[in-house]
């Protein structure tokens, strides 16, 4: 069959392999095991979409979809206006909002164009604010516009505090407020500083369908707003990228009942304390652990925890370690998933590179254990 001939449907599948985004992780609202969070439009996808309108006109309309699947809120505000307008307002799917173009340098009666753009997307599904540079011009003086976004399901928010205390959709907590079918939220650049607070905000935050959350870090700030003031029903999935506080007794109490999912992340603090055993001891419904194996201290308990059918390990290297002490710190870890800590385990993922492990002689002692235990290993990609 010649190219020209090919029905629409088949075209339509052609082009949205063309011009997907990089990762599919920019628009599932499911829980990935050590997937990148946050996520930003590439130029070269922008570019195949709109050499592929330039082609012809029947191609033009096919594509134009793909075309305003995936917006940036950034120059030529105008221009985007008047396109969606035009009635390409229905393709908009996910748009990213860059932090100078919700900037208030000014006090203006009027409301912001970025504001207005987004009110046109009445299906947005996936709002980014993505990190963004210092400018001169990205000044923060007067409160910024409110906004309700009843479609959205994921939000991924970089954390800025000179934003934040303007309001409006410029803080988390008036986001989230018009947020209410929430499913996957997202908070990065949450940092050590007294000042990384979520602006006061009298009404408690309420997100009845939010499942996955993941946090960059977790802060006192943080820790006293989600455990204490934010109602998430249906919490399941939680990752944590970093810790800022010691004891997380709240947390872990607050969701003990909800929670099936831990992941935690690349990063030293999992070093400095065993973050794993107050988890398993309140959250005894656990049934999926992930972490950085050479990031995170191995449980330090006697106690069993059958409700862990599932642990995810992540091989990337700590550049502070030489190879006696990545693998002593490996076969610590080995040892607690071949003895009794988790007697229903049956799945054991390996992601990032293993090769070199699993070849090495001081590994095979374990297969052998892992096996004679009927658990199962799978290499991820």
């Amino acid at each position: 069959m010649d190219s020209y001939q090919l029905p629409p449907e088949i075209w339509l599948e052609v082009f949205n392999w063309a011009t997907y985004y990089p990762s599919s992780d920019a628009y599932t609202t499911e829980y990935k095991p050590f997937s990148t969070s946050t996520s930003q439009a590439t130029d070269v996808a922008l570019q195949v979409k709109c050499i592929l309108t330039l082609v012809c006109r029947e191609w033009h309309t096919i594509v134009t979809e793909f075309l305003y699947k995936d917006v940036r809120i950034g120059r030529g505000q105008n221009a985007l206006k008047c396109a969606l307008n035009d009635g390409n307002r229905r393709f908009v799917r996910r748009a990213v909002l860059p932090y100078h173009s919700t900037s208030t340098p000014e006090w203006n009666p009027d409301p912001l164009p970025s504001i207005e753009i987004l009110k046109l997307c009445n299906k947005l599904e996936i709002l980014v604010r993505p990190p963004s540079p210092p400018l001169e011009t990205q000044r923060f003086e007067f409160d910024a516009d409110n906004l309700t976004l009843p479609s959205l399901k994921r939000l991924e928010w970089t954390y800025n505090f000179e934003a934040e205390r303007t309001g409006g959709i410029n803080s988390l907590q008036s986001v989230l407020q018009g947020s209410p079918f929430l499913q996957y939220l997202s908070i990065n650049s949450v940092s050590r500083s007294p000042r990384a607070r979520l602006a006061f905000d009298s009404r408690a935050v309420s997100l009845p369908y939010l499942e996955t959350l993941s946090l960059s870090a977790l802060n006192p700030s943080f820790l006293y707003q989600i455990a204490g003031r934010w109602s998430l029903p249906s919490l399941s999935h939680l990752m944590l990228g970093s810790l800022y506080v010691e004891d997380l007794t709240d947390l872990w109490e607050t969701y003990s009942e909800q929670l099936r999912v831990l992941e935690l992340g690349k990063d030293s603090t999992f070093l400095l304390q065993d973050a794993i055993t107050p988890c398993l001891e309140r959250c005894t419904k656990l049934e999926e652990l992930n972490f950085h194996v050479f990031y995170t201290l191995p449980p330090q308990t006697t106690n069993t925890y059958p409700s862990v059918t599932a642990i995810g390990l992540h091989s990337a290297e700590h550049s502070m370690f030489d190879s006696e002490t990545s693998w002593k710190l490996l076969e610590k870890h080995l040892d607690v998933l071949c003895g009794d800590t988790f007697p229903s385990l049956h799945s054991l993922h390996l992601f990032g590179e293993w090769t070199s492990f699993l070849h090495h002689p001081r590994f095979a002692p374990f297969a052998t254990r892992l096996y004679q235990r009927g658990v199962k290993s799978f290499v991820k990609d």
